[in-house]
């Protein structure tokens, strides 16, 4: 028996739904879809101290960026910097 995935009204409305529900139940109420992966960027983890985040991320406020953003095209500028000297 196949079951139509519900309306939900939120994210957590969904969280909560699918924490307690099987999507095997469901899979004949989805369709295929094609996604595209780019696999050329790299994640790090890079430790600071807290008041070094308070203030990156308030220039990140500042520079409608996100802090990961903000801190990757300072790593890029400092990198181009560096490698025409």
């Amino acid at each position: 028996m196949t079951k139509k995935i519900p309306d939900f009204k939120s994210l957590e409305e969904a969280a909560d739904y699918w924490d307690n529900h099987s999507f095997a139940e469901y899979i004949e109420d989805t369709e295929p879809v094609e996604i595209e992966v780019n696999l050329t960027k790299h994640r790090i983890i890079l430790e600071i101290d807290s008041d070094l985040s308070e203030k990156l991320k308030k220039i990140a406020q500042k520079k409608k960026k996100s802090y990961d953003k903000l801190i990757g095209s300072w790593i890029r500028e400092k990198i181009n910097q560096e490698a025409s000297n």
